[in-house]
């Protein structure tokens, strides 16, 4: 069986772009993944500081009425 040459080089840009393909949506991928970590800890940052600012209205009301 002989392989012709002319007919793998046809095949060569359609592997190529395959390649292409394939990186650009693994990069893209990692981007949206580095993004949805970063909104995640965003969501524990902004429920921590609720946390804080609740207590501080509690400690501020409750000293308040005391004076």
């Amino acid at each position: 069986m002989q392989i012709d040459l002319k007919a793998l080089i046809s095949y060569a840009p359609l592997i190529l772009a395959l390649g292409i393909t394939w990186g650009v949506f693994s990069t893209r991928l990692d981007a949206v993944a580095a993004k949805v970590d970063n909104i995640s800890q965003m969501q524990q940052d902004i429920a921590v500081i609720k946390a804080k600012v609740m207590w501080m209205e509690d400690y501020l009301v409750k000293n308040g009425r005391d004076k």
